[in-house]
């Protein structure tokens, strides 16, 4: 580097530092023209929320114990597990997480033991979407048997993780005593 260059680099460097200081200068202070016309907001993005997490669906124990509680005539109660579960659902894929039944007045107790024809059956899921798919598999399956295999009454409750399903042999009146305690859960 030449010696004649440092001046001229020099004085090059103070330039753009005063050019600098200048425009910094003016950012903090208001103007006349500033003060009575703002500049633009800059739109600012809110922060994003967690979604709320899901709360663990009730259980078949709880939602069995919430309609004796009704006093809706539900007799022998009793939660299903691996080895007594009729349909063998219970925690298997695409299955059922819990599960519960009843006899109630209406269905046939001779019937075979934690079966829909005694009453009452309740069915927990991990999502809704399961229920949707597990009700219209039973519908769908009684409706091509005809009168064969009967009817049942299907019921949500607990954000539509939870599915009551109620013999077809139960009357319409207590059906509905059922459908209402299942609405408050």
């Amino acid at each position: 580097m030449l010696p004649e260059d440092r001046p001229m680099r020099l004085q090059h460097g103070t330039v753009a530092l005063v050019a600098a200081l200048a425009l910094t200068a003016g950012c903090g202070a208001a103007t006349p023209d500033t003060a009575s016309n703002p500049p633009p907001a800059v739109p600012t993005t809110p922060a994003a929320t967690p979604a709320p997490i899901a709360a663990e669906p009730l259980t078949a124990e709880q939602v069995l114990a919430s309609l004796t509680a009704a006093k809706l005539g539900l007799t022998k109660g009793a939660v299903q597990d691996e080895d007594t579960d009729p349909n063998d659902l219970l925690g298997r894929p695409n299955g059922y997480l819990s599960r519960a039944s009843a006899d109630l007045p209406g269905g046939d107790p001779e019937a075979e033991k934690f079966g829909i024809d005694r009453g009452l059956v309740v069915e927990v899921f991990a999502a809704a979407a399961d229920v949707d798919r597990r009700s219209e598999y039973i519908q769908t399956a009684l409706k091509a048997a005809a009168p064969i295999l009967g009817t049942e009454y299907h019921y949500r409750a607990d954000n539509g993780r939870v599915l009551v399903r109620v013999s077809g042999k139960v009357k319409p009146t207590a059906a509905k005593k059922i459908e209402a305690a299942v609405s408050v859960m």
